[in-house]
């Protein structure tokens, strides 16, 4: 009968809580509980049915008890990150919303005609995507690690022998008469599967000797060499420098960190020094009066209109005929062209707050896989914006990076899934049982 009592306890505390796989370690703890205060009365000399009345009586209200844990473990909710997002989805809008305004006559019948509703639908194909990646468990893409990896690598060797280019920019096949941007799938798939490989080997207490290390950094380098095949130096730059860090953050070896960042460092210097072509436009990025016909051009004309745009802009839906591309890689440039330092800095602002909350995530989860998703993929968005916000200076050498959430493009199909997963493993930081909640040794 007292069994009975302790699980009826049990049954209405747990009734209060919706999250339902915390329900077997809430009840074991519980149970835990209340055997310890059984105990402890039953060595006083308290014959045991009454030493488990007192028992549960001591535990309080369970209706109260159970409302108290629902808010302990219920999901948690990024509002922070959504309302970053949703920031930068309306500046992309208006911005497109401008170029529309402005350049209606000098684009109309091009594909850029009615970007603001090419961008719509593009922001409304990544939400979708974000919201379904915010609601799966993504400990399910754990175990399909080396299933992502194999695709990705089939992907960038599809895109070698039948990828499409435009503007030099290899952007894989066409599917359905749909050309979606792979250059930013690329990388985004790498790192999910990449995460997983290297936490299961951890997890696996996989004996680490020179021939495991030496197999790991082959999985790591095998994608860039496919990536060099396909002359995509931008996106072989932000896959190598997120999967290292990835790398470094789940080894935490710190002489292996350096001899690694070390060599791709000198690597990738080497590499621009060799080439006469990427020397002159680093060079050029930098100090533009070297070459001002040529490739420092396009940076004077920047930093001439950063200069003339003044604090306030010259409006909604004004023109700058010097300026090309300014609905992907120079719409940061356009949005300061119309609103003026103000809006720059307003810019400068969200992403600011977008970068602390991706810190305060990273924070937050415990659980070993989780917290190495949310590392790679936040560096991995960090790196993009770093470069975008570098570009704003005038002196980065531009490349075909587009700006997250902002440029028009299919893109941000794969930057609104990728946050979408962030927020997915933030929302079950607090579901997950605590036994899961350890760090990567």
């Amino acid at each position: 009968m007292m069994k009975e009592r302790q699980q009826q306890f049990l049954d209405e505390v747990c009734a209060e809580i919706k999250a339902k796989k915390t329900h077997p370690e809430i009840r074991q703890e519980l149970a835990s509980h209340l055997e310890d205060l059984i105990c402890e009365k039953e060595a006083t000399g308290m014959l045991r049915d009454e030493a488990i009345a007192w028992a549960i009586a001591q535990m309080g209200n369970p209706q109260t008890l159970g409302k108290e844990l629902h808010q302990i473990h219920k999901p948690r909710v990024p509002w922070g990150l959504f309302g970053a997002i949703a920031l930068l989805s309306a500046i992309s809008l208006i911005g497109m919303g401008s170029v529309d305004a402005g350049y209606s006559d000098i684009v109309k019948g091009s594909f850029l005609d009615n970007a603001l509703r090419r961008q719509s639908i593009n922001i409304l194909l990544g939400t979708v995507l974000m919201f379904g990646l915010y609601f799966i468990d993504f400990r399910r893409l754990k175990g399909l690690s080396w299933v992502l990896y194999a695709t990705s690598i089939i992907g960038i060797l599809v895109s070698i022998g039948w990828g499409t280019q435009v503007n030099g920019v290899n952007y894989g096949p066409r599917i359905f008469l749909i050309l979606p941007d792979m250059t930013s799938y690329r990388p985004f798939m790498l790192i999910v599967a990449l995460t997983g490989i290297l936490v299961n080997r951890r997890e696996a207490a996989i004996k680490k000797t020179w021939r495991s290390g030496l197999f790991e950094v082959g999985i790591l380098l095998l994608p860039a060499l496919l990536l060099i095949s396909l002359n995509a130096l931008p996106e072989l730059v932000l896959y190598l420098v997120s999967s290292l860090v990835l790398y470094l953050w789940i080894i935490r070896n710190w002489l292996k960190s350096f001899v690694l960042l070390g060599f791709f460092s000198i690597a990738g210097l080497l590499f621009i020094l060799n080439s006469e072509y990427l020397l002159a436009r680093f060079i050029n990025a930098i100090d533009p009066s070297l070459d001002p016909e040529g490739y420092g051009y396009i940076y004077q004309v920047m930093r001439e209109v950063i200069r003339s745009a003044g604090w306030w802009g010259h409006g909604f839906g004004s023109v700058e005929q010097k300026l090309p591309y300014v609905y992907s890689d120079m719409l940061p440039v356009y949005l300061i062209h119309c609103f003026g330092w103000a809006g720059g800095l307003l810019l400068v602002a969200v992403i600011t707050w977008l970068f602390i909350k991706l810190l305060l995530t990273i924070r937050a989860i415990r659980e070993p896989y989780g917290q190495a998703l949310v590392v790679g993929l936040a560096f991995f968005l960090a790196i993009r914006f770093a470069y975008g916000l570098a570009v704003l200076s005038g002196g980065m050498m531009l490349t075909s990076i587009p700006f997250p959430f902002l440029s028009y493009g299919s893109h941000v199909w794969f930057e609104y899934a990728a946050i979408g997963l962030l927020m997915g493993i933030y929302r079950r930081k607090d579901i997950e049982g605590v036994h899961n909640n350890t760090a990567l040794d």
